[in-house]
């Protein structure tokens, strides 16, 4: 039979080559079946012996998972810790060399009876609390030789660690799991809250006060679903079309009151969402006390890069009178929380006397920056 291009090449390899190759192989694992796959395929060759069997510690019981042999060994099987050389292997953390099974008084010999094995090599998969253990099998009275032992110690070193990253990733895909199930309530509460918003407005306000405050809603209800595409669909967001959507609902009361500018800079998911937390505050508190409360309230925000730190100027002008207390509901301790703690930046606000000027600045990284033509919300197609 002609070897195929592939077993030639394998065939080639120093043992050392070999060796390297399968602990590269088990780095490389996302899930414990893969670990199996490439113990039982790879570990007997490596080691030379006549089987290979892969323990895997399963509470206060050494449990089988896999072999490669000349004859049945105990895939599938069940043992006490204390009736079994690789529970030993496991609690001791140390390698078990038995040239003959049946004269050392930890093998519990009536399991060995119907084998093939004489004598074994036993290698614990971990050094702190052993996860497992790795061991070869000789059918006829052996004496293992140094690199045989450490070959079965390596291969059961790398098979901890890949068992071990192959737990992390389960656990990272359950906890994923988890909270995309949680942004997907969170998203389902947010939608019946804007809904409930609006019903309520049409049974208590009077007809013409009802449809602006539930064109208002609607509209921060497509500004929270634009967002939320967006995150989701590409973990990142420019600054100019986060503004945009924070800011789009309160472009419609009075055209050509909102002025946005900067580059094209895009953020990454967490610190899009702290900025358009901190915009949102910002439009909140300006429709309460400043620009936004009035008609003729004119506001403007532009952006830019200084260093690696973006800056955000967010002007209000033609508003009511801002009272002094009505500052400090500017920085509030939401804003401070999102700037200054999570986006360790700064922010920085002053009361001029045609309204309050709010500086925003914090660390980035971006390598997508570009100018673009000036926009503004309203510019926007419906």
């Amino acid at each position: 039979m002609r070897m195929t291009e592939n077993q030639r090449r394998l065939s080639s390899r120093t043992p050392t080559a070999e060796l390297l190759s399968a602990v590269e192989a088990l780095a490389r694992v996302g899930s414990s079946e893969e670990v199996v796959d490439i113990v039982r395929m790879t570990a007997r060759r490596l080691i030379g012996s006549d089987g290979i069997a892969l323990v895997i510690r399963d509470g206060d019981a050494c449990h089988y998972v896999e072999e490669d042999a000349i004859g049945p060994l105990w895939k599938g099987s069940k043992f006490p810790m204390t009736e079994c050389i690789s529970g030993w292997v496991m609690q001791n953390g140390m390698t078990a060399v038995v040239p003959d099974v049946f004269k050392d008084g930890r093998i519990p010999t009536y399991l060995y009876h119907r084998t093939f094995v004489r004598s074994l090599v036993m290698a614990p998969a971990g050094s702190e609390r052993p996860l497992g253990a790795l061991g070869a099998y000789w059918s006829q009275l052996y004496e293992p030789t140094t690199y045989e032992i450490e070959t079965v110690e390596t291969l059961a070193r790398a098979v901890a660690t890949a068992l071990e990253h192959a737990r992390l990733i389960a656990a990272l895909s359950r906890a994923l799991s988890q909270a995309e199930l949680a942004r997907d309530e969170l998203r389902h509460r947010v939608k019946n809250a804007y809904l409930a918003a609006q019903s309520l407005a049409m049974l208590s306000l009077p007809s013409d006060y009802s449809k602006v405050f539930s064109a208002r809603i609607a509209a921060l209800a497509r500004a929270h679903e634009l967002i939320d595409q967006k995150m989701t669909n590409q973990a990142s967001i420019s600054v100019g079309e986060l503004l945009e959507a924070e800011l789009e609902p309160y472009a419609h009361d009075a055209p050509g009151r909102l002025n946005l500018d900067g580059p094209r800079i895009v953020l990454d998911s967490a610190q899009a969402v702290a900025l358009g937390l901190a915009v949102n505050e910002l439009a909140t508190n300006a429709l309460k006390y400043g620009a936004l409360a009035t008609a003729r309230g004119r506001l403007d925000v532009q952006w830019r890069l200084e260093g690696n730190h973006l800056v955000v100027e967010w002007r209000e002008a033609d508003g009511p009178e801002v009272r002094t207390a009505a500052l400090e509901s500017f920085g509030s301790r939401l804003l401070r929380r999102l700037i200054e703690g999570q986006l360790r930046g700064s922010v920085v606000r002053q009361m001029e006397k045609d309204g309050v000027i709010c500086a925003l600045e914090f660390p980035i990284t971006t390598a997508e920056v570009e100018r673009p033509a000036d926009k503004s919300p309203q510019d926007s197609p419906e």
